[in-house]
């Protein structure tokens, strides 16, 4: 269990990386909307993830198609709840935005780890 939580750290904490450098980008330099450049930035990180975890983390090959879908449907509410947090740290308190994103992908990547670990990854 604490290989797969290392493991899902590290996977997870080069997901978020990429995650927040591609945000970072869209939104800081190219000007794209925050809701619609962490649409974009969320997806890349989940694909990612999945990639990496079902391969390295959890070495899982069997039911891809399920594995896939269940994955991708946490990453979805994971990027709900970002959507959420998003909203409320900057429109509701006034914070701002790119450190409000960097917090949300901390509360984001816990809940999906037991999700994951529950159901995608289970058997």
């Amino acid at each position: 269990m604490f290989r797969q939580i290392f493991l899902y750290g590290l996977i997870g904490g080069g997901s978020a990386l990429l995650d927040f450098l591609l945000f970072t980008l869209l939104y800081g330099s190219f000007g794209v909307n925050e809701y619609a450049a962490n649409v974009i930035s969320v997806h890349a990180g989940i694909a990612m993830s999945f990639i990496l975890n079902r391969r390295y983390n959890f070495k899982k090959t069997d039911r891809l198609l399920f594995r896939a879908v269940s994955f991708y449907l946490t990453g979805l509410f994971g990027l709900a709840l970002s959507q959420g947090l998003l909203w409320a740290g900057g429109a509701l308190l006034q914070l701002p935005v790119v450190p409000v994103k960097f917090v949300s992908i901390f509360i984001v990547a816990a809940v999906q780890f037991v999700i994951n670990k529950l159901i995608t990854f289970n058997r």
